[in-house]
């Protein structure tokens, strides 16, 4: 098939990934064109407008064009009658509905989120398909033959060598290195010392630098920087690499933009760490963090990029409405693997095998991404977290005895500090797809979490909920913030969470006094003495919260808000 080819089809099921990838080049153009004809029937799912939300809020400089190129096509579709709305979230209810219709062609692209999930999971449907990529445009008559012939994308060598590419130097404050344009850079202060390396304010107050200690730096973790620097990045709380760093000639770091807070781990360690930091949060304001997560994953995962080792500790926040992703040099972009993961937020199908050595899925990233709304709605607790359970949460895991019923039953597994309540009052949607995930081992895809959570904030803000219990971080709880809470800082702690996970502790009071913060003293997260300001309200808790039966729909969702 060529670039003129789009007259063979008078419906298109479209795709978001092609006109983000292939917007103002020679291929958009043309079916620009087709559909200028007022001839062509477009489908797309509400996927579409839910990507292209999370593109628009990452500001990125692609962003504007897209609004602008979407404006002008859709204008003469509604105009023509000729878009129409599939009532679906998700791939594979989309791809099943629209193969359902006559003369239809997907139009897809080779690295979007459709195709890979498509592909990687060989979804089977009897549809046309139109796959672009930057090398060609082909076209295939089913699924069948588009799996036959797709070439799948393999590991890059890189991943398997382990000689380092750095030398016998040294820099620390004080040292001036420089970019690959040959732009000088001093390292100012040292901010903090890990595992892999340190990072160093500079003379540039928007940007940090990350030095790596020697031995560190394999071809592969220079080939993915260089990678992800030439990819360019911009969105304003992703803190990506901007530019690589040498000194003395020899490769040492790269810089990123500065991001502000302190990490999620550190701040939602329950309930003493959360009110602490934010004593006026409501529901509402937990729910707004998750989407601004939700949010840049999905714009990364557009962008060919899959996070790999999501955790707590990898995003900072500042507010609700601003969170920053840290430590990207690990994320797998293309064929160059992520090489770590955390055990604990990783799928069991994946626990042994060495990171390196693979690519990892959408499929897999589905279930951090999970585990991570999970944590995040339960303000930091791991959802196999059990009292009165087995001795550790290896086994926990590996048996998904998650403790939480569908019917608010046996919650004498539940750790206590009122997280049955947050169960309780989430909406039935969330607490359903929780459960087929936890429970029952079915996965749910990124934008379904997204989709999902964004109706649950949309209930929150219009106050659809009776009682009142339901806007609060922890319902029917009345935790404060501590009158002696003081920002000190307190190292090698263990934390709330880790406590209930690991030490099997069935008071969740014990470790109120090992709450801390970040590094970044502009985020601090106060540490008090071992006590909660708390009581537990004695109201009747078999009183569910009116979740009702809300079918929301309402015009093309460009152009018009849902009713109520």
């Amino acid at each position: 098939m060529q670039t003129g080819d789009f007259d063979y089809f008078n419906s298109y099921a479209l795709d978001y990934s092609f006109l983000k990838e292939f917007v103002g080049t020679t291929v958009y153009r043309d079916f620009f064109m087709r559909v200028s004809e007022g001839d062509c029937d477009i489908y797309v799912s509400k996927d579409f407008k839910l990507l292209h939300q999370c593109m628009t809020h990452q500001a990125d400089d692609i962003s504007d064009i897209l609004s602008t190129s979407l404006r002008d096509l859709f204008g003469i579709l509604l105009n023509y009658r000729k878009v129409h709305q599939i009532d679906t979230v998700g791939s594979r209810s989309f791809l099943r509905e629209v193969s359902k219709i006559d003369g239809i062609c997907l139009l897809t692209s080779r690295t979007g989120i459709l195709f890979k999930r498509m592909y990687d999971q060989k979804l089977e449907f009897n549809m046309p398909i139109c796959v672009v990529s930057e090398e060609s445009i082909e076209f295939y008559r089913n699924s069948t033959e588009c799996y036959e012939n797709v070439k799948e994308i393999k590991i890059s060598p890189l991943a398997a060598k382990t000689e380092y590419l750095d030398a016998h130097v040294f820099c620390n404050v004080g040292d001036v290195v420089q970019t690959a344009s040959q732009k000088s850079i001093l390292l100012s202060t040292r901010i903090s010392n890990g595992a892999e390396g340190m990072i160093f304010k500079t003379n540039d107050p928007r940007i940090v630098a990350k030095i790596y200690h020697k031995g560190n730096i394999t071809p592969l973790r220079w080939s993915k920087l260089s990678k992800m620097v030439a990819r360019g990045i911009k969105a304003v709380e992703i803190c990506w690499p901007v530019d690589l760093l040498f000194y003395q000639g020899v490769p040492v770091g790269y810089t990123m933009r500065l991001g502000k807070g302190s990490t999620l781990s550190n701040i939602l360690d329950g309930p003493d760490a959360v009110t602490n930091a934010f004593p006026d949060w409501k529901r509402v304001d937990i729910v707004d963090t998750l989407i601004n997560l939700l949010e840049k994953f999905l714009y990364l995962h557009m962008n060919d990029i899959i996070i790999g080792d999501i955790q707590l500790k990898n995003a900072l926040l500042y507010s609700s409405a601003s969170c920053y992703l840290i430590d990207m040099d690990s994320c797998q972009i293309g064929n160059l693997p992520c090489p770590v993961g955390t055990e604990e937020f990783t799928p069991t199908e994946l626990w042994g095998r060495n990171f390196v050595s693979f690519l990892r899925t959408l499929r897999h990233e589905d279930y951090c991404i999970a585990m991570l709304v999970f944590s995040v709605l339960f303000c930091g607790l791991h959802p196999y977290a059990t009292r009165n359970g087995k001795e550790t949460l290896r086994e926990e895991i590996l048996e998904r005895n998650f403790p939480y019923k569908l019917d608010n039953s046996g919650t004498e597994f539940i750790p206590l500090g009122g997280y049955d309540h947050i169960w309780e009052y989430l909406p039935e949607k969330i607490r359903s797809m929780l459960y087929d995930v936890f429970a029952l081992g079915i996965s749910h895809e990124a934008i379904e979490w997204y989709s999902a959570v964004l109706d649950y904030k949309d209930d929150l803000i219009n106050e659809r909920f009776e009682d009142p219990e339901s806007y609060k971080v922890f319902p029917k709880m009345d935790y404060h913030k501590t009158p002696d809470a003081v920002p000190v800082m307190v190292k090698g702690r263990t934390g709330f969470k880790d406590n209930i996970i690991y030490n099997g502790a069935n008071n969740p009071f014990a470790a109120a006094a090992n709450s801390s913060f970040d590094t970044d003293t502009s985020g601090l997260v106060a540490t008090n003495k071992p006590f909660y300001a708390t009581r537990y309200n004695k109201e009747d808790q078999n009183d569910d919260p009116d979740k009702g039966d809300d079918n929301r729909g309402g015009r093309f969702p460009f152009f018009g808000k849902r009713k109520k």
